[in-house]
């Protein structure tokens, strides 16, 4: 295990271990307690301010509440051990090896050759493993270091690239490293096609699929595949841990994802409705063809494909254990794209198959896929309380009533709110407030989302014809904006106090999200200047790599 993924583990292990302790049931038994006050203090007739801002407020905060609820009862499920006395026993059995860790010390002792060729058993009979990586256009320096971990695995298997990129170069790389290249003749239905069309040319009796940016552990195939001695068990899900937090947009996203992969995911498992995040992920192939292959009519793939399969009455099982590392997204164009497809997804299943209907769902398993499905929805809940202050400061419009004492309202607030940070600092050790101000400045995002699904259209952002180069500022405009908005109103609020010898909440709020924004777009201009540096840095390389070329010809 390389000392980025130990370290990963250790931290993954230290939360996991916290989720046992019963100091979280009575954090969540507060929120919870705290949740239901607060939302009867917003329906009491004598709280409530004027029907327009009131109205905003109660529809975002119920929503907001009522997810909260359900990720407390996700969270509370998590503590169970999806590990039985059948996957030690099959775990045993996989190498038809010494018991246990001995059987990895003896394959890390053995040459990779060798340890990645060992005949692996599950119900006692041999079985085959394949690999897949889809590719698109990824550097092949990051390719190669995939393929070359997934080739590594302990246990038999094949390892096939499969590029959708058509790159020559990728395929003298895949043959030189000594793993199978696969290029289909047409790119349709994006990664769900690319797989499916590898699993017409491929028998593996269970397949890994790995993203060009996640290198896995070779013990990859040793912790999952023993699962599968459950012969309904249709795939097994690891988590998304990332070893990049170099700038702003990684950092705080790479909390969020540690949040969702420790504390969520790991609570759906205990409703058989851990669901397939794309990566990471071991498939049972005769489960996926019994639903005829993987779900190509969306980008979300993976999620659809995990209601498929939950439909069809099979089982799916996550591990928090970490078997692969891999890149978050480090821009704002690329966190804009990842959350943009996922959120884009999520509706579409909401919109077109939601999950509250399905009756070949357990109850269980349609609040979970609703609870995930509906999430995204959260931008339009920041967007209205986003609207409150504003509302009070032009027109005097306030949600609670004037004569309620802002602590009172502090009071009844913070009981839901301050509980849920402080779960976060227990369970994961801290709390970023980046990933509290990413969160805030996404809603654009889920919006924009949200009418993709509606009008089944991908309206994807278009760089301006203005920027020559990828600038953040390409994703953000609204959130600029916003900026603006708030600026201008807080302004306008500080008069007003000052004019009336008033100040209010609604101005302290309005300020708050004001330097939120404000702080996004000055990382958004910090990282367009990043990537101006690096763009005359590249030119400037090359033209002296020219000139080197051009006198060396002459010479």
């Amino acid at each position: 295990m390389s000392k980025t993924t130990e370290s990963l583990q250790v931290s993954a292990n230290r939360i996991e271990k916290q989720l046992t302790s019963p100091t979280v049931v009575l954090i969540l038994l507060v929120a919870t307690v705290g949740a239901f006050i607060y939302l009867d203090y917003l329906l009491q007739p004598a709280y409530r301010g004027d029907v327009l801002p009131y109205t905003l407020a109660l529809i975002a905060e119920i929503f907001i509440i009522f997810q909260g609820l359900l990720s407390f009862w996700t969270i509370l499920s998590g503590r169970f051990n999806p590990r039985n006395y059948e996957y030690h026993s099959a775990q045993a059995k996989l190498y038809d090896a010494p018991v246990g860790k001995t059987a990895i010390k003896i394959l890390e002792k053995k040459s990779a050759v060798v340890a990645r060729g060992v005949e692996m058993y599950v119900d006692h009979l041999p079985i085959s493993v394949d690999i897949f990586i889809p590719v698109y256009g990824e550097p092949v320096k990051e390719i190669r270091h995939t393929a070359v971990a997934a080739r590594d695995a302990y246990g038999k298997h094949m390892t096939y690239i499969l590029d959708d990129g058509k790159s020559d170069e990728v395929e003298a790389m895949a043959r030189k490293i000594g793993v199978e290249y696969i290029r289909r003749p047409v790119n349709n239905n994006a990664k769900a096609g690319n797989i499916n069309y590898a699993l017409g040319r491929t028998n593996g009796t269970f397949f890994l699929i790995l993203d060009a940016d996640f290198v896995a552990e070779p013990t990859i195939l040793y912790e999952t595949i023993p699962f599968f001695e459950n012969s309904n068990l249709a795939f097994v899900q690891t988590p998304q841990f990332y070893d990049n937090q170099d700038t702003f947009v990684s950092s705080a996203a790479n909390f969020m994802q540690n949040v969702f992969y420790s504390l969520i995911q790991s609570g759906k498992n205990r409703f058989n409705a851990a669901f397939c995040v794309g990566t990471n992920v071991v498939f049972r192939r005769k489960a996926i063809e019994s639903i005829g292959g993987m779900y190509s009519l969306s980008k979300s793939e993976d999620i659809w494909t995990s209601l498929t399969l939950h439909e069809h009455g099979y089982d799916s099982t996550y591990i928090p254990t970490v078997l692969a590392v891999g890149k978050t997204p480090e821009t704002m164009s690329a966190y804009s794209k990842q959350q943009l497809r996922w959120a884009t997804g999520s509706f579409e299943i909401f919109l077109r198959h939601n999950p509250l209907l399905q009756k070949k769902l357990t109850i269980d398993q349609r609040l979970q896929y609703f609870a995930t499905t509906s999430y995204y929805f959260v931008g339009f809940s920041v967007l209205l309380l986003l609207l409150l202050p504003p509302l009070q400061i032009f027109f005097n419009l306030s949600p609670i009533a004037t004569t309620i004492p802002i602590w009172q309202w502090g009071l009844m607030y913070s009981g839901f709110y301050v509980s849920q940070l402080v779960l976060a600092f227990y369970t994961m050790g801290g709390f970023k407030l980046k990933t509290l101000m990413l969160a805030n400045v996404s809603f654009p995002i889920y919006i924009k989302a949200f009418f993709n699904a509606l009008s089944k259209k991908d309206q994807a952002w278009k760089a301006t014809n203005t920027v020559s180069y990828d600038s953040p500022f390409n994703y953000v405009r609204i959130q600029v904006y916003v900026f603006v908005f708030l600026l201008l109103t807080s302004a306008v609020g500080l008069g007003k106090a000052i004019y009336t010898n008033q100040f209010s909440i609604s101005l302290a709020w309005n300020a708050l999200n004001t330097i939120i924004f404000g702080y996004f777009v000055c990382m958004a201009y910090a990282e367009a200047l990043a990537i101006k540096r690096q763009r005359r840095q590249a030119k400037k390389a090359l033209k002296q790599n020219r000139i080197q070329v051009r006198e060396g010809a002459i010479g």
